[in-house]
């Protein structure tokens, strides 16, 4: 942008020089009262009076031209600007591209509009001073009282009205916080008197900023009628010097009506300029912002048509200040085309800080990130759309259409590519229920789709141009089951067409899409490898779950076992989870006493892709050894269970059945039953 606002320069200088004939021109009137009042009146001389008035024809008519390829000149410098500096702003990264458009929105007014023009007039003060001291050192005078008073009734405003600036400005942010929360919180605004008490905090902050303005609005008035009474004042007192200085033969009538005309045009470049300050100060910010902002073509760019998928980070580091630990440390690991990755952690371990630098949106400062051979940061922006797809944690629908949203705002929408992008997000259903289906405008009905939808919307329009490498901040975060699963079912779709897929996840159920996991903590990769051999050394492997013995207590139990399963071709792993679950629930509700206070605690893992554990676990003793001996020996015994077993070792027996193995532990108050299944056909229950 630098070059850009460089090569403005040589106009300037033509600018300059167009303005010198302008603020010449202006003498051309007192120039003419002067003549007339001196020369011809006295003379009679009609003939000095035509000469004069083609002379002064001549001047204003070349001043006119002159004039207009000024402002013509002015007003295309703004339009360049402004057109030179959108493209620049659009190259610039996501988080500065707002300051950047404010900053040009600001130059290139100021360059195209009345800024420029009084600014460039401002010069020629110098010489209209110079020629109301050649008519008269008293006029000079005149003039440099009437600037100071001007300059300190305009310091005075400034003062008071920055302190009006400032509080308008806090009651404003006050207020747009207040809509953004209404926003944010939706229908649910008008429950509990949220909306009330919102309502309340907006119309205090307004008029709080009323007030604030109307006592502004008076501070400024008073200073605008004393400064157009100083104007008038100082315009009688130029012709009052006048008439004293023609009364005693030091001037003449058309020196004072002269000395009037270039006084009155010099006070109001003065003031013009005096009151150009705000917009000249903003103007050279946005210069100076501009020419200081990293040229996009610092960094080649990249034209890559084929990319396999592979994916390599090496040394990916992203400091902090002041000698905090960095966000992401040294980070370094290799994928191989169509690979899925999972990246675990608390919340701060800077999983979506990796995420962000791996998928090219906020690239780390130190070390590379490489897809297929090429670093992130070199390839085409525009290519690199096409290559890489990305769903981020807080998912933003922007107003227009839903197909919009999903082709991403592209002048030529691919009607079939939506549609097919819609269903492999698993969401095609939901936009075809809506009356308008894929036309319905998200700003007229910003609550037409549930968040969940809406970030299925936003799996959608990640996938829309097929993407070579798929980046997703816990894309579970916001789905129920069935969502989960269809999301489950689209990614392994996406791995088997050679997508190689990079996510965060804090619901442990998607990871079981993934080949691979990477776990993270403060910063620093602790380990990573193949899933299995991940989650088999991760406590937090284990998903748990607590629940009550009331009524319903069951279905939810139900509920968090299916959920753990995302996979499609699970189904027959998942009955048999759900059956277990409900006869291990069974059997320690009815091996205790049903009241409010007591819970069962739950935990699921998976061991591998086809195995996986059901821990039920009780903080209470309980006569777990004696029923499993119980069970076990009516296992021998020809006569049916209902017999011999009360409905709790019933339930302990089909747990027995269904399950390869079923282990037990009861020790210093704690009880714990776990059962372990897999896909295959289980053998009869062993148990240790």
């Amino acid at each position: 942008m630098k070059s850009i606002l460089l090569s403005v320069k040589p106009a300037l200088l033509i600018l300059v020089l167009f303005s010198f004939v302008t603020n010449l021109a202006v003498l051309v009137s007192p120039l003419f009262m002067m003549q007339v009042l001196d020369r011809v009146i006295p003379s009679g001389n009609l003939n000095t009076l035509f000469l004069l008035g083609i002379l002064a024809f001549g001047a204003l008519a070349i001043n006119a031209v002159v004039e207009y390829f000024r402002d013509q000149t002015l007003s295309r410098i703004g339009t360049w600007v402004e057109g030179e500096g959108a493209r620049f702003a659009l190259s610039r990264p996501a988080q500065h591209r707002v300051d950047s458009f404010q900053a040009v929105d600001t130059l290139s007014h100021f360059l195209g509009g009345r800024g420029a023009s009084t600014l460039l007039d401002a010069p020629w003060v110098i010489l209209f001073l110079l020629a109301l001291t050649l008519i008269h050192p008293a006029f000079l005078v005149v003039a440099i009282i009437a600037a100071a008073v001007f300059i300190g009734l305009n310091i005075a405003s400034d003062l008071t009205e920055q302190r009006s600036r400032d509080a308008i400005a806090l009651q404003r942010r006050a207020m747009a916080q207040t809509m953004r929360n209404f926003e944010l919180i939706g229908p649910a605004a008008g429950s509990m008197g949220i909306g009330s008490h919102l309502g309340a905090r907006y119309t205090q902050a307004h008029d709080r900023q009323l007030a604030v303005a109307d006592q502004n609005a008076k501070v400024q008035n008073a200073f605008g009628s004393t400064s157009r009474a100083f104007r008038t004042l100082f315009q009688i007192g130029t012709l009052a010097v006048g008439a004293a200085l023609v009364t005693h033969n030091q001037l003449t009538a058309g020196g004072m009506i002269g000395a009037s005309i270039i006084l009155a045009k010099t006070l109001g470049i003065i003031e013009g300029t005096i009151a150009l300050r705000p917009a000249l100060k903003d103007a050279k910010s946005a210069w100076i912002g501009l020419s200081s902002a990293p040229s996009t073509t610092g960094s080649p760019q990249i034209e890559v048509h084929d990319l396999s998928g592979a994916l390599k980070a090496h040394n990916l580091t992203y400091p902090k200040a002041a000698g905090h630990l960095p966000r992401i440390d040294r980070i370094s690991f290799y994928l191989e085309p169509g690979t899925c990755l999972a990246i675990l952690g608390e919340s701060g371990s800077g999983k979506t800080t990796l995420l962000n630098a791996l998928s090219g949106i906020d690239p780390a400062p130190i070390g590379n990130c490489f897809l297929d051979e090429t670093d992130v940061r070199t390839i085409d922006q525009t290519r690199q759309t096409d290559v890489i797809g990305y769903v981020p944690q807080n998912t933003v629908l922007t107003t227009g259409t839903i197909a919009e949203n999903i082709a991403r705002f592209s002048a030529d929408i691919d009607d079939d590519q939506v549609i097919a992008a819609a269903k492999l997000a698993g969401v095609h259903g939901a936009i075809s229920a809506l009356p308008a289906a894929y036309n319905t405008d998200l700003g007229a009905e910003p609550f037409a789709l549930s968040a969940g939808q809406q970030q299925r919307i936003a799996f959608a329009r990640a996938i829309y141009e097929r993407p070579k490498y798929l980046f997703l901040d816990e894309p579970n975060a916001l789905l129920d089951h069935q969502s989960e699963r269809a999301l489950g079912d689209a990614l392994v779709r996406l791995k088997a067409m050679g997508v190689t897929i990079i996510m965060t996840a804090h619901r442990m159920s998607i990871v079981q899409i993934a080949d691979k996991v990477a776990v993270m903590e403060l910063g620093r990769l602790i380990d990573f490898g193949d899933r299995k051999d991940i989650l088999g050394k991760m406590t937090d492997g284990h998903r748990k779950f607590r629940v009550g013995v009331q009524d319903g207590a069951l279905e939810d139990l139900c509920d968090y076992v299916a959920r753990q399963f995302v996979r499609g071709g699970d189904d027959e792993l998942r009955q048999r989870a759900i059956k277990v679950a409900t006869e291990l629930f069974n059997f320690a509700k009815g091996n205790g006493a049903q009241t409010a206070d007591r819970s069962l605690h739950f935990a699921f893992k998976f061991i591998d892709d086809d195995t996986c554990t059901i821990t039920l676990s009780e903080y209470r003793s309980t006569k777990l050894e004696a029923k499993i001996k119980k069970v076990r020996d009516a296992s021998k015994d020809a006569l049916p269970a209902s017999e011999l077993l009360t409905d709790d070792e019933i339930s302990l027996a089909q747990v027995m059945q269904l399950s390869d193995s079923l282990q037990h532990k009861s020790d210093q108050g704690e009880t714990a039953l776990c059962a372990r299944i897999t896909h295959l056909p289980a053998p009869e229950a062993r148990l240790q």
